[in-house]
């Protein structure tokens, strides 16, 4: 019955279909909206065949053959291809793409605008390191300001003086500024794939974030002129301050309001804040666009790049889910990246194809795209003082990328196509706009066709690229690692018997041994293949033991003399002797505290240490190197304990501890530098005002205490004395400040103990210190494990039970929750019942970060409470300690020399008092 139902009902609707398609002939009006209906939902018909290439072309850069290949330089290629051939009539047949062909190369500039770049732009800014672009704000905005200025008029005397078309000064700088600024979405797209240094790459996408709101205001005054406005001078500088400064202050306030809305919804426990923020990040990014460009017509390009860098100076620490945020960017940025260059090159095809009987006008192109090369390159030289003046040295190879990277595409599109459609309010004939379009569209064309595929092999000639001595040895190290760890899995399979009997072992071997020549061959270089019989016969030990017969800083020595020509001055080989002074001082100031000494994983291998730092040079560049590998961990560490909620949530602590890595970078050839980069943000929070001070608020809040008890009053601040309000809220202060150094050193230390065991890990033969630069970078981090350590003491017991506390109760129900949510992804809780089981959680979370919130406050009553009358004495006593352990120590240190500040070999921890390892407990 349900089968003859079904097919009543379908033999139904073919029969209303049929008397619809044969009856009579619609009305002039009908048949012109079911036309216009039609038309407009097959629209999206080329949108999604442009997806669909696009999906097709970066599949087919999978393929090793086409890896270096420029997906964004083929997609506009292929809008070309596509536009010639259907302006030709040879898609005629395919009357859905062709309608909506028509209709896309008729779209508003203005919607392109306002729907491709705020995306493509909050992309790339919100990604950025904010720490590197503060520091190349001042070369950026050079670039960006004065640059395109000078760049829009120079190429406005070419156009009013080269070019025999007769136009004003006024529409040549309307196309002068069009053409000088390059654009952000291209150059972006090709520094992806350039692998520059990070200032560099700054530079680069930091002036062509910018310099889009320079040349639309330019473009913006000289487009008016043209339609015969005119501007006073009060008239245009009180335009320029609003359309930059005031686009700036709307982006950067939209920038923190979103930013506090995101941090109010990061709560790790709840899965629906990964959608909230995702959501809130896209109306971020629209509406500091629209606001600006739409509403009060300013800059939204410059006010699109401020929201985006507020949210990527403060917003990271509190999103749940990095990873997943930064997955969906991508995707949003490719979608956009192949529809902005798919419609920028049909757009460009079309206003080729319509051009092809004007010879002329190609050969001005060719001469146009070659003057604005040479005037980008005498714009970057004439601000080159400048350059080197506001921000770190301008390398000539730089200047030769920034000159060839500077490519054109969508943004200036979209100007010459409003240009063609708007003419200036009837100022310009149709002849001159479309003259326009066709200058803008080949000038793109062959920046993006020309530049931006020659220009990675620009960057490998120039050495911009070019592979460190110190990279490829890593390289090697790990290549070695894990050819040794998959030769011990197949041996212990075998020698174990737990290989199973269908396995076949002649085959196994096989793939094993040419997995490991095409490891060889790729890490090692043609060089592998005449060892590769050799290492097959002698094997991985042998071939270690080989190579360091020679120390390994001996070895790269020669490598690198022979790679560059250069010798290694002994004057800049790195002071083993000041490294180990080093270590025992900071030592010796963490045992002068009464604090527990911390654990060195590494203490043991002490003598191996300085065995090998005594009888190996070590290369400065290879410790550079390791130290930069060092500041990855510690940074990967950072991230890790931020995603596990080990930071309470809206404080600034994983953003001083990120910054540290970034400063610390760049001091890599110098010293580990993170620590000292803290103690600067730091300042003193241990000791905010004077130590008699101190202890002068908490017994003024003491004796409040002891009176209102007298008087059978209950204690609040609305009834304190003035004088007793401030004091109060001074050692909330100090209790905070004291908090925040708390949850700063707790996460170095971890993440330096973590980095620690994965040099060891990656550099050498195995997991223990065998190579100079090794033991050089895990003593320096050692160091500042001790310095961070010696500060952590000066924090009060309070503070530290309380911070233990709470990292406790969110490791307990981390801990619940993951159990939970593991239960629901392997099939047996459904969403229901794990929401029902994650509330309880959430509620517990929930009031404990509220407790943390009034913890300053908390602290400061207990300790100002009657019962805490003993605090001078306590006081007395600790400070007793002190000054006896600083005693012995100079004592021992007297009598035994530096043994008493490292131990008995092999031990590598300090001494402690009663020889545990560890400090005796305070007299408290």
């Amino acid at each position: 019955p349900r089968l003859a139902i079904c097919l009543w009902v379908g033999l139904c609707i073919l029969q209303c279909a049929a008397e619809s398609s044969q009856g009579g002939e619609l009305s002039p009006g009908h048949e012109r909206s079911a036309k216009n209906e039609a038309k407009e939902y097959e629209t999206l018909y080329l949108l999604f065949a442009f997806v669909l290439v696009g999906a097709a072309v970066i599949h087919l850069t999978t393929l090793p053959q086409l890896h270096s290949v420029p997906v964004t330089v083929v997609f506009f290629v292929l809008g070309i291809a596509f536009a010639l051939v259907a302006e030709a009539g040879h898609f005629e047949f395919l009357e859905g793409i062709m309608n909506s062909y028509e209709y896309w190369a008729k779209i508003d500039p203005h919607l392109v605008l306002f729907v491709f770049l705020p995306p493509l732009l909050f992309s790339d800014a919100m990604a950025v390191d904010t720490h590197v672009a503060r520091r190349a704000a001042g070369q950026c905005l050079l670039l960006a300001v004065i640059g395109v200025v000078i760049g829009s008029f120079a190429t406005a005397a070419v156009f009013y003086y080269i070019l025999p078309y007769g136009w004003s000064f006024a529409m040549s700088l309307m196309i002068g500024s069009i053409l000088s600024a390059t654009d952000p979405v291209a150059v972006v797209s090709l520094l992806k794939d350039l692998g520059a240094s990070p200032l560099l790459t700054m530079q680069i996408q930091g002036e062509s974030m910018l310099n889009d709101g320079t040349a639309m205001v330019l473009f913006n005054l000289a487009y008016t002129m043209v339609g015969g406005e005119h501007w006073s001078l009060a008239k245009i500088v009180g335009y320029l301050l609003a359309s930059t400064l005031g686009a700036w202050a709307v982006g950067t306030v939209l920038g923190l309001v979103f930013c506090f809305w995101i941090c109010t919804a990061g709560d790790r426990l709840d899965h629906k804040s990964l959608l909230i923020q995702i959501l809130l990040t896209i109306a971020c990014a629209y509406w500091s666009y629209l606001l600006s460009d739409g509403v009060w017509h300013m800059s939204g390009v410059l006010s699109t790049v401020a929201a985006a860098l507020a949210l990527a100076h403060f917003m990271w620490p509190a999103v749940v889910e990095r990873r997943a945020m930064l997955e969906f960017w991508h995707v949003i940025e490719t979608i956009g990246n192949i529809l902005v260059f798919s419609l920028a090159g049909m757009l460009t095809g079309q206003s080729i194809y319509r051009h092809l009987h004007l010879l002329q006008d190609f050969l001005w192109v060719l001469v146009v795209y070659v003057l604005l090369i040479v005037i980008r390159f005498a714009t970057i030289v004439i601000l080159w003082p400048a350059l080197n003046v506001s921000g770190k040295r301008v390398r000539i190879q730089d200047i030769l990328v920034m000159t060839w990277g500077g490519l054109r595409g969508m943004v200036g599109l979209a100007l010459a196509i409003l240009v063609r459609e708007d003419r200036a309010a009837g100022a310009l004939g149709d002849r001159d706009a479309d003259r326009v379009l066709f200058m803008v569209g080949g000038v793109a064309a062959l920046t993006l066709i020309v530049n931006a595929t020659t220009a990675p092999a620009l960057c490998g000639l120039l050495g911009i690229t070019q592979t460190v001595e110190g990279r490829k040895v890593l390289v090697r190290n790990v290549a070695s690692r894990a050819e040794a760890h998959v030769n011990a899995s197949l041996h212990k399979l075998i020698a174990s018997g737990q290989l199973p009997r269908e396995c076949m072992l002649g085959p196994l071997s096989e793939a094993v041994e040419r997995l490991t020549g095409s490891v060889r061959r790729h890490a090692f270089g043609d060089s592998a293949e005449a060892s590769v019989a050799e290492d097959l016969n002698t094997g991985l030990d042998g071939r270690f033991e080989r190579r360091h017969r020679l120390s390994r800083a001996q070895s790269l020595s020669i490598g690198m003399e022979r790679a560059t020509g250069l010798t290694l001055k002994s004057s800049a080989q790195p002071s083993v002797e000041d490294l180990w002074s080093r270590f025992h001082d900071s030592k010796a100031e963490l045992l002068g505290t009464h604090a527990r000494i911390t654990h060195f994983k590494f203490g043991a291998q002490l003598d191996r240490i300085k065995h090998i730092l005594s009888t190996q040079a070590v290369n400065p560049q290879q410790l550079k190197i390791v130290r930069e590998v060092f500041f990855e961990a510690v940074r990967a560490s950072y991230w890790d304990q931020i995603q596990a909620g080990r930071f309470i949530s809206g404080t600034m602590e994983p953003v001083l501890l990120l910054n540290s890595v970034s400063i610390a970078l760049e001091r890599s050839g110098e010293c580990l530098a993170d620590w000292s980069a803290l103690e600067h943000d730091l300042g003193a929070p241990c000791c905010p005002y004077a130590e008699e001070t101190f202890y002068t608020d908490l017994k003024a809040l003491q004796q409040y205490y002891v009176d209102a008890e007298r008087h059978g009053e209950k204690p609040r601040c609305c009834r304190m004395p003035l004088h007793l309000w401030f004091r109060v809220n001074r050692l909330k202060k100090h209790f905070h400040a004291q908090m925040r150094v708390q949850q700063i050193i707790a996460a170095f230390m971890a993440a330096h103990k973590q980095a620690q065991r994965e040099v060891a890990a990656y550099f050498g033969r195995d997991e223990s210190v065998d190579t100079p630069e090794e033991a050089f970078v895990i003593l320096e981090s050692q160091i500042e494990v001790f310095q961070a350590a010696a500060l952590r003491a000066k924090i009060s017991k309070p503070v530290q039970k309380r911070m233990t506390t709470a990292w406790e109760v969110n490791r307990i129900c981390e801990q619940y929750r993951r159990f939970v949510l593991s239960a629901h992804d392997r099939g047996v809780l459904n969403g229901k019942e794990t929401e029902l089981l994650l509330e309880p959680v959430v509620e517990v979370m929930h009031d404990f970060q509220r407790r943390q919130a009034r913890i300053g406050e908390d602290i400061a009553k207990e300790s100002s409470h009657p019962g805490a009358a003993s605090l001078d004495d306590l006081d007395a006593a600790v400070r007793i300690q002190r000054a006896f352990r600083r005693w012995r120590l100079l004592r021992s240190t007297s009598l035994s020399g530096v043994r008493a500040l490292h131990g008995p070999p092999g031990t590598g921890g300090a001494v402690s008092d009663d020889g545990t390892g560890q400090s005796g407990a305070s007299l408290g």
